[in-house]
């Protein structure tokens, strides 16, 4: 229960933001309109630009991340991929799928090496051109190691990244929060996610 609510309150920041935001621009965009009507030239382009359409490909935008490398007594890395579809121009929601490897070498015992995966949806706002904010909701598979079963646990995260480059390919870095002490205990005491992010059509 504890969970569902924190997942329902990291969603509502995030499309309380989109929301606002996006009634900012439309609010200005619609004083930007009726002044640049008061001529027929004016009114006819708005006309055109309001019934142009975009194209079911041109608003998938697509992630790759990368991230939360350590060594130690051992190694750990994970990786995830996903694609959105942008409602405007700023604000996407989408699917995807992430893994997390961790190994360990462990002194005159067997080795420890675990396989965790999951599925997740998620929305994303961009605040500015390189500042953004995200919520995701996984639902993990979280591996134990041998002498111990696997679980199945759905784990809220919120936060944000930041993204640079030119055209349609972006990089940047991602960095989730969990806010639930049991989620962080199961993720093997994690207690943020950070990813380094190559995105097309941010």
């Amino acid at each position: 229960m504890n969970r569902i609510i924190i997942s329902l309150i990291c969603f509502s920041v995030v499309l309380l933001m989109a929301n606002d935001m996006n009634g900012q621009r439309r609010s200005t965009k619609r004083s930007s309109d009726r002044s640049s009507s008061r001529t027929e030239r004016s009114s006819s382009r708005t006309q055109t630009e309001d019934t142009e359409t975009i194209s079911i490909k041109d608003r998938l935008a697509y992630n790759i991340h990368i991230g939360d490398i350590g060594f130690g007594n051992g190694f750990q890395f994970s990786a995830k991929a996903d694609v959105g579809y942008k409602l405007s121009e700023r604000f996407t929601v989408g699917l995807g799928g992430k893994t997390f490897y961790f190994f360990q070498n462990v002194p005159n015992a067997p080795d420890n090496s675990l396989f965790t995966y999951a599925g997740y949806i998620y929305p994303r706002f961009k605040i500015t051109e390189s500042f953004y904010v995200k919520g995701e909701y996984n639902l993990y598979s979280i591996d134990f190691g041998p002498n111990a079963d696997r679980i199945n646990e759905a784990i809220p995260m919120i936060g944000g990244g930041y993204t640079s480059g030119f055209g349609p390919w972006k990089f940047g870095i991602e960095l989730l929060f969990l806010p639930v002490p049991e989620d962080r205990d199961a993720l093997y005491n994690n207690v943020f996610e950070y990813t380094f992010s190559f995105m097309y059509n941010f």
